[in-house]
């Protein structure tokens, strides 16, 4: 294959998809390149200003393409729960339960039928999960969204 050829290819890649390097290394190993296929221009247009320009990460276009029109909000949540975007995180609460993920899934949903915590420290399988959560009640599973944290994420238009 010529470099030109490999150019264009790359070109072509880069207009449908989100690629996003990550550390190789986690608790096991990992591809390090992750790849989402681009939401549509409606729905991210508004929420990659929200980011004050910058590019919407492979993880941020996953989420975009499960929330659709409600993209901005979901993100505004995730970035008001968890500001540094990271999979495997989690944070203590004052009742005794502990969020974990992307979204930071509260562990009182590890009761639910298939859903285990090495899911909620898969990026995707977070997303999948705070998607499904949403689908049932809205943003309310959200003490951000509740209290009005994720607001200060929005820009205003």
């Amino acid at each position: 294959m010529s470099a030109a050829a490999a150019g264009i290819a790359a070109v072509a890649v880069q207009a449908r998809y989100t690629i996003t390097l990550r550390s190789p290394l986690r608790v096991h190993l990992q591809w390090p390149l992750v790849i989402a296929p681009k939401a549509s221009a409606e729905n991210t247009a508004e929420a990659q200003a929200d980011q004050l320009g910058h590019r919407l990460t492979a993880f941020q276009q996953y989420a975009c393409n499960k929330f659709g029109s409600a993209c901005r909000i979901a993100l505004a949540v995730q970035r008001a729960e968890n500001p540094r975007g990271d999979c495997e995180i989690y944070h203590y609460n004052t009742d005794g339960t502990l969020d974990w993920g992307y979204f930071q899934i509260n562990t009182v949903h590890l009761k639910r039928a298939g859903v285990n915590l090495r899911d909620l420290l898969s990026c995707k399988a977070n997303i999948d999960f705070a998607y499904q959560l949403y689908t049932e009640r809205g943003f309310s599973p959200w003490s951000t969204y509740n209290s009005g944290a994720y607001q200060r994420f929005l820009r205003n238009f």
